[in-house]
């Protein structure tokens, strides 16, 4: 084909490109087991569950909190098992269960044991729990809000408090974005042995939290406070009066979930323990979190290109924030050149700022009503006995 001379055709656009957040967020389980230790990828709950190797297993909690989210949590999301031994003792084990949990951190690198291909497994969670061992650690807690905050992901931890000034106590020691605090564990009764099992309620609320996700599109900018839950009893419960202070308001005040029984057992408040209060609110930081995470992805193509592929970003990132308003996300925004920051040296060294202005949509955590007397309504009566 001649190109110094006829026709030629190229290909450009102006146009945004979109940007999604990713529905299908992964979730990661520490747990014990007698199988060769590491980690385990797998599509969902239920093909972990149906895994030759994971089927070998015969001591340790892993096919407990397996089979918890295959029963009662049912989804199709990718499934991290971290796989640790017991140790000789309670020390070998707890220093297994701390190595299990760094190795979340290179989980996407990592070669994945349930591949017979050994392949790597490809991806890192969202949700991170480990099951039984954060209660009361603050070691492997440690370990799990390192690892949470290294990656951008979220944890939740059993205080396995027997009073409320207990939890409140425990609650003292956390100070981060990455972890929501539990007052206490949640019973289901096993016919096998004729009693009840008590679950760690971090791991509880971490399949929890995936079950929502799976709800409907935008599960992952949701709240998993006052949600039923499938167990019959609350090893430790709170007094809940509704509409007078009770039990569950100090946990409230201390960022504490707590759960009760109204009209089924259900999660009671959903946050964080930063430091920051803007930053309490789980449900503000994972929107945050993962819309961060769908823009670092969404602009990329504009790294290394002249400067009207930047005007094209800064489109896309305002379309972006649209579609999150048009979903009841956020209620409303503005996408500008952060102009303190991107100054000519700036411009020079190729470096450009924008700020993302935001409000999400707000969630009613307390609704008040008032019962106010009034006489205005009064004439209505001699409409009433007039037509006598």
């Amino acid at each position: 084909m001649a190109n110094n001379r006829g026709i030629v055709t190229e290909r450009s656009s102006d146009s945004a490109r979109p940007i999604k957040v990713n529905s299908t967020l992964p979730i990661a389980l520490v747990v014990t087991s007698n199988i060769a230790a590491g980690i385990y990828g797998f599509d969902s709950p239920e093909d972990a569950i149906n895994d030759d190797v994971i089927k070998t297993h015969t001591t340790g909690n892993m096919m407990k909190y397996l089979q918890l989210g295959v029963d009662e949590f049912p989804v199709i999301v990718p499934t991290i098992i971290v796989v640790c031994n017991e140790g000789v003792d309670d020390t070998e084990t707890k220093s297994n269960i701390i190595t299990g949990v760094n190795s979340i951190k290179k989980a996407a690198s990592t070669v994945n044991l349930a591949s017979s291909k050994g392949s790597i497994i490809g991806y890192n969670p969202d949700i991170i729990a480990v099951a039984d061992y954060a209660i009361g650690d603050m070691d492997v807690a440690n370990a799990m809000i390192s690892v949470c905050t290294a990656i951008k992901a979220r944890t939740f931890i059993d205080l396995d408090a027997d009073s409320n000034g207990d939890a409140i106590s425990q609650r003292d020691l956390f100070g981060s974005d990455r972890v929501t605090l539990s007052k206490t564990s949640l019973g289901k009764w096993n016919t096998k042995t004729n009693s009840t099992d008590y679950y760690d309620s971090g791991i509880v609320l971490a399949w929890l939290r995936a079950y929502v996700d799976g709800i409907d599109e935008i599960g992952w900018s949701k709240s998993i406070s006052n949600q039923v839950l499938p167990f019959s009893s609350i090893k430790e419960p709170s007094d809940f009066v509704a509409g007078v202070l009770d039990e569950t308001d100090p946990l409230t005040e201390a960022q504490i979930m707590s759960y009760i029984t109204y009209m089924g057992i259900r999660t009671w408040n959903y946050q964080t323990t930063d430091a920051d209060p803007i930053w309490q609110d789980a449900r503000r930081v994972r929107i945050v979190d993962l819309a961060s995470a769908a823009v670092l992805k969404g602009i990329f193509f504009a790294v290394d290109e002249p400067i009207v592929k930047l005007r094209e970003a800064k489109k896309s990132l305002r379309e972006f924030m649209n579609t999150l308003v048009g979903k009841n996300i956020m209620l409303a925004h503005e996408v500008k050149l952060d102009m303190k920051r991107t100054t000519p040296s700036e411009i020079t060294a190729g470096r450009f700022y924008f700020i993302i202005d935001f409000q999400e949509m707000p969630v009613a955590v307390r609704i008040c009503v008032t019962f106010n007397q009034t006489d205005r309504f009064a004439p209505l009566v001699y409409e009433m006995l007039n037509v006598a």
